[in-house]
């Protein structure tokens, strides 16, 4: 059954048709350009526009490795990240430079940031409208199935500091717009200024909802208390004992993004960091070792003090 009108938001009949109405009006009344996740669109004159990286916007077209007035370049121009890692998640902020596209009327440049940036133009229309539909975790959650299922599971403060690993400006430029439930907040700590407008996420997508899973097998898992750490499971302490050798040996590096098998995945760590704060806030501060140490200020000495 289709969803009522008022429930539509950007998907409603004639929402794409409006949406690239107000973007081009939108990148129209800014003589500068508009800074659009990682891309500025820049109105040049006569109904033609421009888009290139934001690093890219002061480089002179001959400097640049890709010019074309081909919006469906703009395919293959977001499959890869300066490097030539291959993008599972299009609005991570790790678009490839060196590229812009040029002489677009309005529906080439519409055309051209959709593939750039899939559905991001219709989201940020449908927000900036109050229309856009939201589906919370729970919702999402409930339909998956096979080895995805379980992920329901998972309490609400998991889901937050799931959120807040996957979902960060250092990792995907989105907004959340969603929800655990209608009646359980994410309660997200605000995250710094961006550039350029805010684009919402209405719902979870794969890549989360995929670290999701690797989130509730850490979460089985037995843990152990450590002093000074607290209680951690058996593959965080790997976790840390790898990123640790790999850092002290020189072979640190950063595992792709989709590869949260990977001790180093940036994702894995973050979520890593915010059990170990938490864990942290949980046990305190370790007490001080008595050891003995040179000009000791205290004025009761540790035990076996050499200095008494």
């Amino acid at each position: 059954m289709s969803d009522a009108p008022e429930v539509r938001g950007s998907h409603a009949p004639g929402g794409m048709a409006a949406a690239r109405e107000a973007l081009v009006a939108w990148v129209n009344e800014e003589p500068a350009g508009r800074v659009f996740l990682q891309v500025r669109l820049l109105h040049m004159g006569e109904g033609r526009y421009e888009i290139r990286h934001v690093r890219d916007v002061r480089r002179s077209l001959e400097s640049l490795e890709t010019v074309t007035d081909d919006p469906y370049a703009a395919i293959e121009l977001g499959q890869t990240t300066n490097s030539g890692d291959h993008r599972p998640l299009k609005t991570s902020p790790n678009l490839r430079q060196g590229w812009v596209l040029v002489d677009l009327d309005a529906r080439a440049l519409w055309t051209a940031l959709d593939y750039l940036y899939p559905a991001c133009a219709l989201h940020w229309h449908a927000g900036r409208q109050s229309t856009l539909r939201v589906t919370h975790w729970s919702e999402v959650a409930a339909r998956q199935t096979g080895m995805y299922g379980a992920v329901k599971l998972l309490p609400p403060a998991v889901v937050r500091n799931t959120v807040r690993a996957c979902c960060g400006d250092e990792v995907c430029l989105r907004r959340v717009a969603w929800d655990v439930d209608e009646e359980t907040p994410l309660a997200l700590p605000p995250e710094g200024e961006a550039e350029g407008e805010r684009v919402p996420c209405p719902e979870a997508c794969s890549m989360f909802i995929s670290f999701a899973r690797q989130v509730l097998v850490q979460e089985r898992a037995p843990r152990l208390e450590l002093p000074g750490l607290g209680r951690l499971a058996a593959e965080e302490i790997e976790q840390v004992r790898s990123v640790v050798a790999a850092a002290a040996t020189g072979q640190s590096h950063l595992a792709r993004e989709g590869e949260f098998g990977d001790p180093t995945n940036v994702r894995r760590m973050r979520y890593l960091a915010l059990r170990l704060a938490e864990e942290k806030e949980r046990v305190g501060e370790l007490p001080a070792a008595e050891l003995p140490c040179e000009g000791c200020p205290k004025a009761v000495p540790c035990k076996g003090c050499p200095m008494v």
